[in-house]
């Protein structure tokens, strides 16, 4: 799930070619060359002195969107080993276990013949969460896999969830599954029909396969909490019902069942869908609009958010005080290299992720919470939607914030508390 995403993945080897480093590639659906451009995403990644970005991109053959002309270091699995960003052991975000619930209630309202004894993999586990539900309901054939090591331990040593530390292309279990589930992790891969491939080779016949998406089809229906938050830095494919139809359709999966679901945590639809393997399945691609016709329409809303959010950074940077930007993730690194954030007087950043500690976001240091102790005069800017509120709490709460804190939020850009 994204953004800040729930599932860590190991991106399958880099596929097409690099040119100056950069991963320039064909539609993993039609393999089709003739693309057009819709959006460039300029973002800084923490530690890097730049600003880079990719192309977002439509098929002009089937349609699909996607996202062209990748920094390499973005899909090396040294990024996503070493972020870590989603291990959230036990204290789950309450949005994130609703998401997870309600995953799982659609697998077993679409798949109600699924057996308590069937073999269940769920590929891009991160630390089991969503493994877990099924554990809870009484499934006893159950296993993840999941590259981070870290994530695996915390699987054990949470639920006493077998979560394998191996990227997809490297698992090698010696039988096949029941079903198999993907949640929020096609969205992060490169070789797509790869890792189609290797999941068609996993699931038995007559198998199924559950993925959950963000969908592409309901980007640009309502205007974003968080602009551009869908081209995350390490979000490069966005599917619609009918894309995901086309990529998974050659490969004998059919849909069983498909829904859109909005998700709170997120402020995003999530496309969730239920194939079997079948040997008979229509294998036709159908071209695809939708998502061209929406991201076009989330783009120029995304660019309506984003200029009000430029303005009071703009503001900050004419007054010149010192602040603290806490919140170095995806969002930050979009507003480092979209406005005038680094040109403003920022002291440090903030973020409560141990793996950032240390690093760097456009030269200033990243620092954890505690750094902020006996500094409440100074102004904090929250970069962040999802957990602005509980930054917020914690600087009154916990630091006996009296500076002011600048929060974002759909209705009132910015916000000055005390």
């Amino acid at each position: 799930m994204q953004p800040e995403h729930q599932a860590l993945v190991s991106p399958p080897a880099l596929e097409p070619f690099l040119l100056h480093n950069r991963l320039m590639r064909t539609c993993e659906i039609c393999s089709g060359t003739h693309i057009r451009q819709l959006h460039r995403q300029d973002f800084l990644v923490p530690g890097s002195g730049e600003a880079s970005h990719y192309d977002v991109v439509v098929c002009e053959n089937c349609g699909f969107t996607f996202a062209d002309n990748i920094p390499a270091q973005l899909e090396q699995s040294a990024y996503y080993e070493d972020s870590e960003r989603h291990l959230h052991a036990a204290d789950l975000p309450a949005g994130l276990a609703e998401a997870h619930r309600t995953f799982f209630e659609f697998v077993l309202a679409t798949h109600p013949h699924l057996q308590k004894e069937a073999a269940i993999l769920d590929v891009g586990s991160s630390m089991g969460h969503f493994l877990n539900r099924f554990k809870i309901a009484g499934f006893t054939n159950i296993q993840g896999l999941e590259p981070s090591t870290a994530a695996s331990e915390l699987a054990r040593d949470t639920y006493g969830i077998s979560v394998t530390p191996l990227a997809l292309e490297n698992y090698l279990p010696g039988h096949q599954f029941d079903l198999i589930t993907l949640c929020g992790v096609l969205e992060h891969l490169v070789a797509l029909r790869e890792t189609v491939n290797r999941i068609d080779s996993l699931c038995a016949e007559e198998g199924f396969l559950f993925i959950a998406v963000p969908d592409a089809g309901n980007f640009g229906n309502q205007s974003p909490r968080e602009p551009f938050l869908e081209f995350a830095l390490e979000h490069i494919n966005f599917f619609t019902a009918r894309s995901l139809d086309n990529l998974l359709l050659p490969h004998g999966f059919r849909a069983v069942a498909k829904t859109s679901l909005w998700n709170d945590f997120y402020a995003n639809h999530y496309l969730l869908a239920l194939y079997e393997k079948h040997p008979a399945t229509q294998k036709t691609i159908v071209p695809d609009s939708a998502g061209r016709d929406s991201l076009t329409r989330y783009i120029a809303l995304s660019h309506a958010r984003l200029s009000s959010i430029a303005a009071d950074i703009d503001a900050l940077r004419v007054s010149a005080e010192p602040i603290v930007v806490w919140g170095a993730g995806s969002l930050a690194s979009r507003l480092c290299a979209t406005t005038s954030l680094p040109e403003c007087n920022v002291i440090s950043f903030i973020d409560s992720n141990l793996q950032l500690h240390g690093r760097t976001l456009h030269g200033k240091p990243i620092r954890a919470p505690d750094w902020l102790k006996d500094k409440s005069e100074l102004t904090v800017f929250v970069a962040s939607y999802v957990y602005g509120d509980q930054i917020k709490k914690t600087l009154l709460d916990m630091f006996n914030w009296h500076g002011r804190i600048i929060t974002l939020n759909p209705d009132c850009i910015s916000q000055a508390v005390r």
